[in-house]
């Protein structure tokens, strides 16, 4: 077996004066051969990357009917809040047809007990 296989390199130990230097100065290691070769994990987001403060589009104003920076801000929340209102009606719309279907169901079956005709439902007040 060869020995130029058998090389390998040793970093010598730092010496003591350099040490305090750094300390003093307060420098900060830089990346290294193993740490750049260890893979990044991005943080998990929701999917708005967009939202971010330094990837926002640049607000520029030409003329007197350009929107500034705080109206986009405000119809981004705008949107924001119309998704969250119609989620929240759609909800709403689906308790409130289901309080319907359970009052026609009660008023079926007290009909059918007193042998009387089903109601129209022109004359059920919800």
């Amino acid at each position: 077996m060869s020995k130029r296989n058998q090389v390998s390199y040793v970093r010598p130990a730092e010496p003591a004066f350099l040490a305090r230097f750094k300390e003093r100065i307060g420098y900060k290691e830089g990346p290294t051969v193993e740490t750049k070769r260890i893979q990044l994990q991005l943080p998990d987001e929701d999917g708005d990357h967009s939202d971010k403060e330094d990837e926002q589009p640049q607000v520029v104003i030409l003329k007197k009917g350009d929107l500034s920076a705080e109206e986009v801000m405000k119809i981004k929340a705008e949107i924001k809040a119309a998704k969250a209102g119609k989620m929240r009606e759609e909800s709403s719309l689906t308790l409130s047809l289901l309080q319907m279907k359970s009052r026609l169901l009660l008023m079926e079956e007290s009909c059918i007990e007193n042998q009387s005709s089903v109601p129209q439902m022109k004359n059920i007040q919800v």
